[in-house]
């Protein structure tokens, strides 16, 4: 059985790579509305069929040839991550005092987040690990905030501004355009916060920036 609606924040990421930079907003989240935080770490159907081609190489780092890439391998890899995942969210929790649990699914990212969306009214979508290199200079981290002028859109207002005071994080409202979570939309954010019902318009597949949705889809 499925815990309550608002029993849980959700985390969903397909790479390792994302989880240093969004858990600590994740469990800083979480310990804010007094919640558990569940991780879903999504393992991509789409790596797994390039790699059962015949075709398929990869560049091995330690030799300069190209080598096949069997199904075996990725999933080599995805228990590596998982297990990354696991341990930088025991650290993580341990920081911020919170619950945590983790599963995992095999599918798309933009797929399972529309799947899952029914399960949390705070949703937060990892985004391409480009997204989470280190700069150059400390800064403040930014949240943008995409306001419809629905109800949904004041709520998702509310939750930024709390997790903006929480984390020390600076804070920009834009008006939602016509399509949402856009590149130029999400800017330089670190965390791109938006009305669940702009879930339906994000990418096929995958998001330019983090995302948190907040309200029901």
């Amino acid at each position: 059985m499925n815990a309550p609606r608002h029993g849980r924040v959700l985390m969903l990421l397909d790479d390792a790579a994302v989880a240093v930079a969004l858990l600590d907003a994740s469990c800083a989240l979480a310990r804010l509305m007094q919640r558990e935080l569940q991780l879903v770490f999504v393992e991509s159907s789409a790596a797994l069929a390039a790699a059962s081609l015949p075709v398929t190489r990869v560049l091995v780092r330690s030799a300069p040839h190209w080598a096949p890439l069997a199904p075996e391998d990725v999933e080599r890899g995805w228990r590596a991550q998982a297990a990354r995942v696991r341990s930088l969210a025991e650290r993580a929790s341990a920081r911020h005092a919170v619950g945590w649990s983790m599963r995992v699914v095999r599918g798309a990212l933009a797929d399972e987040a529309r799947a899952l969306r029914a399960e949390s009214d705070l949703l937060l979508l990892g985004a391409a690990p480009a997204r989470f290199e280190p700069p150059r200079h400390a800064r403040r981290t930014h949240i943008v905030v995409l306001d419809d002028g629905s109800e949904a859109g004041r709520q998702a207002q509310r939750v930024a501004a709390q997790l903006a005071q929480a984390l020390g994080a600076r804070l920009e409202t834009r008006k939602l355009a016509t399509q949402p979570a856009t590149a130029a939309q999400a800017g330089e954010a670190d965390l791109l916060v938006l009305p669940a019902p702009a879930l339906a318009a994000l990418p096929a597949d995958r998001p330019h920036a983090p995302l948190l949705l907040v309200g029901a889809a």
